[in-house]
């Protein structure tokens, strides 16, 4: 800048002073741009740095990635036998039930699937049976009714005795937001609560069968449960909205990694955040029992309960809800969106029979890694209280009192 100085004073002759002072400004603006591009430059190099690390610092202790891109539950299943193992996969008549209960069955497990459609259940698994060439089973289960819950628990001891290794809670449904006979908002109900009662009445079959695992099918759309109800961003620091209202059809702003996005209002989340909550409370109840837990987001997958988004467009059109399906580390496969169905089971296939820490969170779109859970105001002191509050809404003394 000095010498660019220097020149306009020994050439000064030669330009008018406004002239010598509009190539001076220009020239501090050309510098200014430069220092200012420089700096962008400095900032994305940061950035990327950060990404590397992380790649790094995110990987398994195998020193691999779990389950990149397109890998599949049978890519995470390599040699594995299940010969002698019971499995139970809730929602097991399509999606991800259906694959991860295929993936079981054609390793030799003995397979038993529970659906609300018990003919859609007993199709599937026939279709599994077929599929696997081993006997597969199905039972009826209405998460919606505290009652058929025991019911079927009751006529699963009954069939099958009193022994189980592997319980995949995968059922669940995104809506209406209603009242159930039960006095529970429908979705809570069926996504979360129901699932509790349906784990805590199978505890003792799970602890015979140990070392047992309890696998809680999550979502991502649980780190925005409160605001995509409509409550504040902190709703969980207290029970004040639990168990939830039914929360009415309203459209709402959800702060995303890309920006502002449009939603409609749900307890979807709700549920789901309380699927992961319930996992690292069981993990600690149950370690001396020789019980595993985690709970996990399989993505965004193309299901019976998905396909709707395919072709939609807008803020919950497939397109919108696949930006946030980009895994951050650089070097990895892209994420296909949606995954299908054995891909997304990749996750629970890990979470089943993987070295996983008990209680945690994975996600599949993070190449099946474990990834913190969103607490928005919750705290790990309020699992137990959570715990607890549940055995009282689903009649703890009948629990308790359960005849094995």
């Amino acid at each position: 800048m000095a010498a660019f100085h220097q020149t306009l004073e020994d050439n000064g002759r030669y330009l008018t002073p406004e002239a010598a002072l509009l190539l001076q400004k220009q020239s501090d603006t050309l510098l200014c741009n430069g220092l200012v591009f420089l700096l962008h430059l400095l900032v994305a190099a940061m950035w990327r740095l950060a990404a590397i690390l992380g790649y790094f610092l995110w990987r398994p202790a195998t020193g691999d990635f779990i389950c990149p891109g397109k890998a599949t539950v049978d890519d995470v299943w390599h040699e594995e036998d299940f010969t002698g193992k019971r499995v139970l996969v809730t929602g097991g008549d399509s999606g991800l039930g259906f694959a991860i209960a295929r993936a079981f069955a054609a390793r030799h497990a003995q397979v038993v699937i529970a659906n609300h459609n018990a003919t859609a259940g007993r199709l599937a698994a026939r279709n599994l049976t077929r599929l696997t060439g081993v006997q597969v089973d199905s039972l009826p289960l209405n998460l919606g009714s505290l009652q058929a819950v025991r019911e079927m628990v009751e006529l699963f001891y009954q069939k099958y005795g009193k022994t189980l290794h592997y319980l995949i809670n995968d059922a669940g449904i995104v809506g209406p937001s209603e009242w159930t006979a039960d006095g529970f908002e429908l979705v809570f109900q069926v996504d979360f609560l129901g699932h509790f009662l349906l784990t805590e009445l199978l505890l003792p079959a799970l602890r015979a069968g140990a070392p047992a695992r309890v696998v809680m099918v999550s979502s991502g759309a649980h780190a925005s449960a409160c605001v995509t109800a409509g409550w504040p961003e902190d709703c969980f620091k207290d029970f004040t909205y639990l168990p939830p209202p039914v929360v009415p059809p309203h459209e709402i702003t959800v702060n995303t990694s890309h920006g502002p996005a449009k939603r409609n209002s749900s307890t979807y989340g709700v549920a789901k955040f309380l699927n992961a909550q319930h996992a690292a409370a069981l993990a600690r109840r149950e370690a001396a029992h020789g019980i595993e837990t985690c709970s996990l987001s399989p993505g965004f997958v193309l299901t019976p309960m998905t396909e709707r988004f395919i072709n939609s467009s807008g803020p919950t059109g497939a397109k919108e809800i696949c930006r946030e399906q980009i895994h951050p580390g650089p070097g990895l496969p892209a994420n296909p969106c949606p995954f299908t169905p054995e891909e997304g089971a990749a996750v629970i296939a890990y979470c089943a029979t993987g070295r996983i820490r008990s209680g945690a969170y994975y996600a599949r779109s993070y190449a099946c890694e474990e990834q913190l859970v969103k607490e928005q105001g919750f705290t790990e002191q309020m699992q137990e209280a959570l715990y607890e509050k549940a055995l009282a809404w689903v009649g703890a003394a009948e629990v308790s009192n359960v005849i094995l």
